[in-house]
């Protein structure tokens, strides 16, 4: 369910030039919903399926399927559609979601998100922006590419979350306009993840948190480095190829987890004195979810086009350079990164370091 006009004209802005954005009168023929326009560059994007379309174009072309990718960062289009296939293939809302939703917000509790203005900076299919609304929160929930359709179906009960599809390198808001800001599992596929992180830092408000998860560099698990090794050959490979022959190759590669991995791990837990051996082996998150999660992930390991990988300084370091304070940094099969923004942000204070996708 989309909020409120009032609540929208507060906070969207023009991805282009920040100016705010009105609601059209007329209605598009085509598809019957309205349209934002800037006051100031004149720009249009339009509402589909009561999304509002955030993005600049010719992005916001190529991923409409208006236009072909020609003049834009094509591997920025690629994300997009791969991770829009995943979520249009995976759309299920399973209970464990909250669980999971949980344990990446970790230290916070459900009641931590009651009343807070809170954004979803890469909401997939909306797994967690539903029960982020459903502690509480108001949620703006953005991706770049179909996977909003998703989001938008699993969210439409909650009375209050906005679904948006917008680039977390032009986010369509108002400075300083949320209290906490998440993304799990998602700068870590994009060309300049930091300079993703940091921007983000620009939206939330003084004295609020943001909160990522990234992939963990195994350093000093020869095992691991060696399993990442052979993954990072094959998506050499895998990366190339369509999406729906990945997806034919994400259930065996599921199996083969459940097999090696899961299927041993669930039975030395049962074993008396062996549950110590079953907790140092891999993927046993895995062992509480059901099978397809596992699929779905396999799907995101070998189709990502990108995907980056930190040890715990360079993380420590992010959140260091973004100037926020009361920094934690924890393992969680990857790394769970949380910090403030400070409550009087001292002069000159942006929280992002020099980029060129920040400067252009």
């Amino acid at each position: 369910m989309s909020l409120p006009i009032e609540r929208l004209r507060k906070t969207i802005r023009c991805p282009h030039c920040h100016g705010c954005l009105t609601l059209s009168n007329d209605r598009d023929e085509q598809t019957g919903e309205h349209w934002y326009e800037c006051k100031f560059c004149k720009q249009e994007f339009p509402i589909i399926n009561d999304v509002p379309r955030l993005l600049l174009s010719p992005l916001r072309e190529a991923l409409l399927g208006n236009a072909r990718t020609f003049g834009t960062n094509e591997r920025q289009v690629k994300t997009a559609l791969s991770f829009g296939f995943e979520w249009t293939r995976f759309p299920e809302m399973y209970e464990e979601w909250n669980r999971t939703f949980l344990d990446y917000m970790q230290p916070h509790r459900p009641e931590f998100f009651d009343g807070k203005k809170v954004l979803d900076a890469g909401c997939g299919n909306g797994r967690f922006a539903y029960y982020a609304a459903k502690y509480g929160a108001e949620v703006w929930a953005i991706d770049i590419g179909p996977a909003v359709e998703v989001a938008q179906r699993n969210t439409e009960t909650s009375e209050n979350v906005q679904v948006i599809q917008a680039d977390l390198h032009d986010p369509p808001f108002a400075p300083e306009s949320f209290d906490f800001i998440y993304s799990i599992g998602v700068l870590h596929h994009l060309p300049d993840p930091e300079a993703a992180f940091h921007n983000l830092l620009r939206y939330l408000k003084p004295g609020g948190e943001a909160q990522i998860y990234l992939y963990w560099k195994p350093d000093g698990q020869p095992i691991k480095a060696g399993l990442l090794a052979i993954i990072e050959a094959l998506r050499k490979v895998t990366t190339r190829l369509p999406h729906r022959a990945v997806y034919g190759l994400a259930f065996p590669a599921a199996l083969a987890a459940f097999t090696f991995f899961v299927w041993p791990y669930r039975l030395l837990k049962r074993v008396p004195g062996l549950s110590k051996l079953a907790e140092k082996m891999s993927m046993k998150q895995y062992a509480g979810l059901p099978f397809r999660v596992c699929v779905n992930d396999q799907l995101d390991r070998f189709s990502a086009p990108i995907e980056n990988r930190y040890n715990r300084m360079e993380v420590e370091a992010w959140l260091r350079r973004g100037n926020l304070q009361d920094r934690q940094v924890s393992p969680n099969y990857g790394w769970v990164a949380s910090g403030r923004k400070p409550a009087a942000p001292e002069a000159g204070w942006t929280g992002l370091r020099q980029s060129p996708i920040l400067n252009r």
